[in-house]
């Protein structure tokens, strides 16, 4: 039972990316907040997990949030631990809603979503994330419009980079 138990002050932040000096640490941090990972199958978590289920906590400081993505074959469910989170949620992020400590929302497969941290303190959020093909690439695609963004700040150059370092897709899935 011992391999079975995560200690929270243990923990240490995970880099769900490859390191790529071309590319700005402000960019990478606009996409992976802080990370820690609890149990997965894979990707060095404290608790080796079942294949197709991932939980994390994530940690953002007050105004932190990720850009507007949709997981194509996953389903995520957040659960708000400490401070406030809006959760945005469709095509332009046109609904919303706000959790706030012990609030739950579950995200289905489809569905355009992103968080941020709307309170006057660092928030955690707990993730669980369930997808059967996790070691398939291509499940999360980032919206047009946050692709622009990051495009406009950071050069075109950086998103085919993004998308081959994170596996984040930073470019059309039509046309892969």
């Amino acid at each position: 039972m011992r391999s079975r138990i995560a200690r929270f002050k243990e923990l240490r932040v995970h880099t769900n990316h490859a390191t790529d000096a071309s590319i700005p640490q402000e960019a990478f941090d606009a996409v992976n907040p802080p990370l820690y990972l609890l149990m997965a199958h894979a990707g060095d978590p404290a608790i080796a997990g079942p294949k197709g289920m991932s939980v994390a906590i994530v940690s953002c400081r007050p105004g932190d949030k990720v850009p507007l993505h949709v997981h194509q074959r996953s389903r995520e469910v957040f659960l708000c631990l400490k401070g406030r989170f809006a959760l945005r949620w469709n095509e332009g992020a046109s609904e919303e809603t706000t959790l706030e400590p012990f609030d739950l929302i579950d995200v289905p497969v489809g569905v355009y979503r992103q968080f941020e941290n709307v309170g006057d303190e660092p928030g955690l959020l707990l993730a669980i994330i369930t997808d059967d093909r996790e070691d398939e690439p291509g499940d999360v695609a980032i919206a047009p419009e946050e692709r622009a963004r990051f495009a406009e700040r950071f050069g075109p150059e950086i998103l085919e980079k993004l998308t081959a370092t994170t596996g984040l897709l930073f470019n059309d899935p039509a046309s892969e």
